[in-house]
């Protein structure tokens, strides 16, 4: 049929489905649906950045959003711990930080960082920064510095144990007031807790699993153990087409060039305007989208940021529109809660506060304590920062 005016001939009509499936093969209403759902939660969180940081940068608060019951008196330990207490939706962000205290060096710390140790592989494979061997990139070309790498840092990790941070976040989850913990760490260690799997996101994956580049097949952590630890690239061991098919399998984690889990703008969309406490721990907050969480949830909301040192305070560094940004100094501050120093130092001192203290002790915080206190090697290790 013709519309004479606007000149727009429709020959015959057709519904939706078959339109799409015309020019993308293989797509649906729901994959639509799902990936608007997904755009649809990234403007909102940027437009919610984009306030906070603008509102920075001119030197003005942002104005709290409705939800007065999550404010606390003001911006004290004390505070945050009574607050703490009373919480039902707490969401934690954590970095490398705190699994230093395990043994497992993080990536940014002058001296001891991974950044910091990797000159002989820049060297050997000719590479001009540190991160270039976490890339999707390289490793597409080459896998062999990726794995000569993850070699030497044990990973998957063998006889490494959760820390007091790790077994703080199990007893919020213990007390069911854990919403969830969004960690950037590969290691696994919280799942070695007991937490539920759909209380920890995994933002950059794992090496709970691989993933055959060739044909797709899936491989058990246990063969990336055993490729790694002997010396080898992981090579796909399943039949394709009568032949073994050979191709070189990648850790399930998100290298750099690489796109988040999809599901992940959705799920932390919701989860951030439920939370009444975020608790920020071990990290310098420099990967993104991740440190774009602290500017996400409602102003309102208590921010506690365990970390060795203050992050993200400073306008000159953090420049972009959607930087995180915490207001520990502002005279009109009443939400963020700053506890410097290593991070199971500082839970140690936050559950003794609130009365937790003993039922951290009985899920093993007893000893990391006293190896604290002891002054040995884990101890300068969970110093450091992500």
């Amino acid at each position: 049929m013709t519309d004479p005016s606007d000149g727009f001939t429709v020959e015959n009509e057709v519904d939706n489905q078959t339109l799409l499936e015309d020019y993308v093969p293989g797509s649906s209403l729901a994959s639509v649906d799902a990936k608007i759902a997904q755009l649809d939660a990234m403007f909102k969180k940027l437009c919610k950045s984009a306030g906070r940081a603008l509102a920075f940068h001119l030197g003005e608060m942002p104005p709290p959003e409705p939800s007065p019951t999550s404010l606390i008196e003001c911006a004290t330990v004390d505070s945050m711990a009574h607050h703490l207490k009373t919480c039902k939706n707490v969401l934690v962000l954590t970095g490398a930080g705190i699994s230093t205290s395990a043994g497992i060096p993080d990536f940014r710390t002058p001296g001891s960082g991974v950044y910091d140790n990797v000159q002989k592989y820049l060297d050997k494979y000719q590479l001009q920064s540190a991160q270039k061997l976490f890339s999707f990139e390289l490793f597409q070309q080459d896998p062999e510095p990726f794995y000569a790498l993850a070699r030497e840092m044990k990973y998957p990790n063998v006889n490494v144990k959760p820390t007091i941070a790790h077994q703080f976040i199990k007893l919020l989850s213990d007390k069911g007031v854990l919403l969830r913990n969004y960690t950037q760490n590969i290691d696994m260690l919280q799942s070695q807790t007991g937490i539920p799997d759909d209380k920890v996101f995994e933002v950059h994956g794992s090496f709970r699993s691989g993933t055959c580049m060739n044909c797709g097949a899936k491989n058990d952590k246990e063969q990336l153990k055993e490729a790694i630890f002997s010396g080898k690239v992981a090579k796909c061991k399943e039949s394709v087409e009568g032949e073994i098919c050979d191709g070189v399998i990648k850790p399930d984690i998100v290298m750099f060039g690489e796109a988040l889990p999809q599901d992940y703008l959705c799920t932390i969309s919701k989860d951030e305007d439920k939370c009444d406490l975020l608790i920020v721990m071990g990290t310098s907050l420099q990967v993104a989208p991740v440190n774009k969480i602290p500017n996400s949830v409602p102003r309102s909301t208590p921010r506690l940021l365990i970390n060795r040192e203050q992050v993200c305070t400073n306008p000159e560094t953090y420049t972009h529109m959607s930087a995180p940004l915490f207001f520990f100094d502002h005279p009109d501050n009443k939400t963020d809660v700053f506890m410097g120093g290593d991070v199971d130092s500082s839970l140690t001192e936050l559950t003794k506060k609130i009365g937790w203290w003993e039922e951290l002790k009985r899920m093993g915080g007893e000893k990391e304590e006293k190896e604290e206190r002891a002054g040995g090697s884990n101890s300068k290790l969970c110093k450091t920062k992500k």
